[in-house]
């Protein structure tokens, strides 16, 4: 949401005479002029900073998701708009459930399937005497019981059942084994299996990387334009806090990239493994469904207390348009943040979408953007690789005899 600029205008009555009158018209038609020739509008050229208008421009957006926002409502609250507090004001309330449960829920869709409800990979059963010391040290070195005693096995018994074996009877003990999905990744599965995990673990990858971080670099790269737009416009840079919410962004799709990783890695059966990565890619989309109903209430609520010289104005203006730039009048909010499709000069043409010169301001989260990128590509890959190195994945490998020369 920017800031769409008020001016007081007195209009007076004065006698003039003609020769004045003239001469005012005339200074008055070559000022028209002057500005007609200009690549961007305006009402008085002195208002408009010389740094606005060095091109070449580009146009970039953001993302339109819960996240993002969230972070334009804190990013552009000033002390004589409005607070972002939900305690201050109840109006922002809801941007704050609609991140809170964004955030919360993805986390919570993660922690329920890696700690709390781990998937199964695997079931095993088996019948054992457990007063049979040697049958009961096998199955605990296979990881049916704690440990190789016969009160662990009776322990872990599901059921029993007496039979006759060479005329002895004998109670055999149900037991069973489940592999969860951290015990299992890349253990199990043949070169077709391996290739359906690395197809669909670029499934994954890339709606992470071409949407999910592209909308955290987006955010980042917004962020250093405001800094350097919003003095230009007479405003002091207030909020800076709010950089977390693209690093909260980017920490929720690193978890979620990677425990994708881990789950399709682990399953061997097709079916599981297509539906698997059609799930992740799902949790990470999520923010941008709930986001149209949050848009569209900002975009209609008008900021309590705060009105200019042309009425009230909204907290959002997700879309172009030429009122937000031009006055019911006729002219134009030299002041204002909003600019025409038309300028060639730097601002908003809507809140998601900007025009700028990239190499007019400093970047400093350009160096930030560059590690992300780097983690992102690094990390899910090598937890997977730590992971199934644990599970023993590459034991006959690593214990094959090594080539001499």
């Amino acid at each position: 949401m920017g800031h769409r600029a008020s001016r007081e205008r007195c209009l007076r009555q004065e006698t003039r005479s003609a020769p004045e009158t003239s001469a005012r018209a005339d200074a008055a038609t070559e000022q028209s002029a002057a500005k007609a020739q200009l690549p961007f509008r305006c009402e008085d050229r002195s208002k408009i900073p010389d740094a606005l208008v060095q091109g070449p421009f580009e146009d970039f957006s953001i993302t339109e998701d819960v996240y993002a926002t969230f972070y334009l409502l804190a990013r552009n609250a000033t002390p004589d708009m409005y607070s972002i507090s939900p305690f201050k004001n109840p109006e922002l309330r809801i941007a704050w459930l609609y991140l809170l449960f964004i955030t919360g829920s993805q986390l919570f869709v993660i922690a329920a399937i890696t700690i709390l409800y781990p998937p199964t990979v695997q079931r095993e059963v088996a019948w054992v005497d457990c007063s049979n010391a040697t049958a009961v040290e096998a199955l605990h070195a296979q990881g049916f019981f704690d440990a190789p005693a016969e009160t662990a096995c009776l322990a872990a018994s599901a059921a029993s059942l007496e039979a006759d074996v060479r005329g002895v009877t004998v109670t055999l003990s149900n037991v069973e084994r489940t592999v969860p999905f951290h015990a299992a990744v890349l253990v199990a599965g043949g070169p077709l299996v391996q290739g359906l995990r690395a197809v669909c673990c670029s499934w994954v990858f890339s709606q992470v990387y071409f949407r999910d971080f592209a909308s955290v670099k987006a955010l980042l790269g917004y962020h250093d334009f405001s800094r350097w737009f919003v003095p230009l416009k007479g405003q002091e840079v207030r909020n800076s806090w709010a950089v977390i919410i693209p690093f909260l962004q980017y920490s929720v799709v690193l978890i979620v990239a990677t425990v994708s990783f881990l789950v399709i890695c682990a399953f061997d059966e097709p079916f599981d493994i297509v539906m698997n990565s059609l799930a992740f890619t799902f949790i990470v989309e999520v923010g941008s469904f709930f986001n149209e109903p949050l848009v569209r209430r900002m975009a209609e609520t008008n900021i309590t207390g705060f009105t200019t010289d042309h009425g009230g104005s909204k907290y959002l203006y997700p879309e172009y348009r030429l009122s937000n730039a031009i006055n019911e009048d006729g002219t134009y909010t030299d002041e204002g943040w909003y600019i025409c499709d038309d300028e060639e000069k730097a601002g908003l043409l809507s809140d998601y979408k900007v025009r700028h010169n990239e190499n007019a301001y400093p970047r400093p989260r350009q160096r930030t953007v560059r590690i992300l990128e780097i983690l992102i590509f690094l990390i899910p890959a090598m937890v997977v690789l730590c992971v199934a190195m644990r599970c023993g994945a590459f034991g006959e490998f690593l214990m094959m005899p090594h080539w001499e020369l």
